[in-house]
């Protein structure tokens, strides 16, 4: 597992003569899932090419909601809490720190939540609550959800375009939705 998470951020791309190539169903659903993924229609300020890529996550306004941490959510979302504590997205940033890369940025917008966006990871957030691949880099920040709980908040597309924004086929070559569900559902 350490090993697939490393090839998501590997400075050298990877041999293409041992990379399996993707195949035509693969390209087409990952070029499908990504236009899902600009955020022109969610408020906040433009998103930087440097941050976090946001996932397709619906009912959440950027102008107003910001970074809060998944212990945040912890309170109300207890067993999906319990599912990502023991998941791989909960320590993200320890894959980094292994490999010496706990302050490449090219690997932080992915193995941190939030990062370059208003109160994100690196950007005035809570450092050390925004450290991992928490709650809200799949479903947006969480601070409007806190103060009023609306159902369908953060709602995400099932399958694959849920994760294609960190999991594209050159970061995440081995990507393969139902596998890596398998290790984060909830």
């Amino acid at each position: 597992m350490i090993a697939l998470l490393l090839m998501g951020c590997a400075r050298n791309p990877p041999d293409p003569a041992v990379e399996p190539l993707p195949s035509a169903g693969h390209v087409a659903a990952e070029a499908s899932a990504l236009q899902r993924v600009p955020d022109a229609e969610r408020g906040g300020d433009p998103v930087s090419p440097s941050a976090a890529p946001l996932p397709p996550f619906l009912g959440v306004d950027r102008s107003t909601a910001r970074y809060t941490g998944a212990a945040a959510c912890s309170g109300c979302h207890v067993q999906e809490y319990a599912a990502w504590s023991s998941s791989p997205h909960a320590r993200t940033q320890d894959v980094l720190e292994g490999t010496n890369r706990q302050h490449d940025p090219s690997c932080l917008r992915c193995h941190t939540t939030g990062f370059g966006h208003p109160g994100g990871f690196g950007s005035g957030g809570d450092r050390a609550a925004l450290v991992h691949v928490g709650c809200e880099s799949c479903h947006g920040p969480g601070s409007d959800h806190l103060v009023t709980p609306a159902q369908g908040y953060g709602d995400l597309p099932s399958g694959f375009p849920a994760c294609v924004a960190c999991h594209t086929h050159d970061n995440s070559p081995e990507f393969a939705w139902d596998s890596y569900w398998a290790l984060v559902q909830h």
